[in-house]
């Protein structure tokens, strides 16, 4: 073979490895995600779900080596991203029926009642209660049995979600528009997904850097199953908060900072972004980023007073975090309490190296640290909070991150013991580090960005 057809023949390899590795990766969603198919009668299929990180490990890897201009780059991981969307939308949620409280709060507060007022299943609401989320055959209650989570407890999710809920039960055709009034919301996150993917693939042609990156997003598992699928919220704050960063570069600070005040409006654990968002101009974003949050909430609070808190601190104690056993990697060397002051301290500690170190030019390497740490600090248990991560990965190409994302879907699927846990974020760590300093002694991609048509 000639020298000029070295470079076609590579291509061709990559592709074809590209096209079964996206083969796996459907395969696997498809047909594991309620154990069918191949013979397969497994009791709680989904617990195969991070075998899905291998097929996309596999196909990520080689689209960045594919040598395929930028443009087609951006189509591959546009459509693959709609695809594996589409794919989890085949299903009810499998893992989580979180979206089933979004539904509801949506369906009081469109009846007049502020959704912080009462319990789901408080006597006052039981006009408001349907089939699809309160009725059950073994059920003897007066008021039904609920079909959503915690329905003995005031709703924790802050304003922007709300409004969030709000807009797509709106939109939505019919309260039951597919899988029980679920799809509407899975559709919003699927769209959402894709929404960020496009986002992140015009950031990476406005800075040069490689477009394969946006694929460590929109083809990653997690965002297939915890938003197409599971509806997560989180995906609007995942949108605004890669939007602050956005707004920030671009050296638009009240933008910025209203952006992020929105993110920590829908779920909390944006804020982590705050130290990176605040070395330059730091009144002009906190004031904006505060103002957002205040006035979120000022309606709420006006009508129901502390109940704006909902269930927020019965969560956290139910999480471990008041006993500190939710601190699972800290907890092996500290014992409590001191376990739960370590690690505050080692948060805050960091945040502020994170805001004195950041670059303002590119707030994001600060912001995926961070957040990856604090991931190891407090070792959350719930996959879609990692959506963050994963979106910051990608706009990084930080890759070696992406074990410490994996890690909450583990410990969610595998754990709920302490030493399964530990285990498991060890090895995430391990792995992570592992990564990090095989990418330290690669060539740098910082200081000059890779602006070839393939990235």
């Amino acid at each position: 073979m000639g020298r000029t057809d070295a470079p076609a023949g590579r291509r061709r390899g990559a592709a074809a490895v590209l096209v079964v590795a996206l083969a796996l990766q459907v395969a696997v969603t498809v047909v594991l995600y309620d154990g069918h198919g191949w013979g397969l009668r497994i009791p709680d299929a989904s617990r195969l779900q991070p075998i899905a990180f291998v097929p996309f490990a596999v196909a990520v890897g080689a689209l960045s080596r594919s040598r395929l201009s930028r443009r087609t780059t951006a189509v591959l991981v546009l459509g693959v991203t709609a695809l594996l969307q589409l794919v989890a939308l085949t299903r009810p949620p499998q893992t989580s029926n979180d979206d089933l409280r979004y539904i509801w709060d949506a369906k009081v507060q469109l009846a007049g009642v502020d959704p912080y007022r009462y319990a789901p299943d408080d006597p006052a609401l039981a006009r408001l209660h349907e089939p699809d989320l309160f009725t059950h055959h073994d059920c003897a209650l007066p008021t039904g049995c609920a079909l959503l989570n915690r329905p003995t407890v005031h709703t924790i999710y802050p304003p922007v979600a709300q409004g969030a809920f709000d807009a797509i039960r709106i939109v939505s055709i019919g309260d039951r528009a597919g899988h029980g009034g679920q799809l509407a919301f899975q559709g919003a996150a699927a769209a959402g997904v894709v929404a960020i993917a496009l986002l992140l693939l015009v950031r990476t042609r406005r800075r040069g850097d490689p477009a394969w990156w946006s694929a460590l997003w929109g083809w990653c598992p997690i965002a297939v199953s915890e938003f197409g699928n599971n509806a997560h919220i989180d995906w609007v704050a995942i949108l605004l908060s890669l939007a602050a960063i956005g707004a920030y570069t671009a050296l638009r600070p009240a933008w910025a900072g209203a952006l992020l005040g929105g993110a920590i409006a829908t779920k909390l654990y944006p804020a982590l972004l705050a130290p990176s968002l605040l070395r330059r101009h730091p009144v002009r974003v906190g004031a904006a980023a505060v103002a957002v949050v205040v006035a979120g909430y000022i309606p709420h609070v006006a009508a129901v007073g502390d109940k704006v808190i909902g269930y927020l601190p019965g969560y956290l104690d139910e999480e471990g975090y008041d006993s500190g056993s939710r601190l699972v990697l800290v907890g092996r060397l500290v014992p409590h309490p001191f376990d739960t002051v370590v690690g505050a301290l080692l948060l805050l500690g960091l945040a502020f190296v994170c805001w004195r170190r950041t670059d303002p030019a590119r707030p994001e390497l600060s912001a995926v640290w961070l957040v990856g740490a604090a991931f190891l600090i407090i070792s959350p248990n719930y996959g879609w909070y990692a959506g963050l991560l994963v979106a910051l990965v990608a706009i990084t190409g930080r890759w070696y991150w992406l074990p410490v994302a994996l890690a909450p879907t583990c410990t969610y699927l595998y754990g709920h013991s302490a030493g399964l846990d530990t285990a498991i974020y060890a090895a995430a760590g391990a792995a992570t580090l592992a990564g990090a300093l095989l990418h330290r002694a690669g060539p740098s991609r910082d200081a000059t960005p890779i602006r070839n048509a393939a990235g």
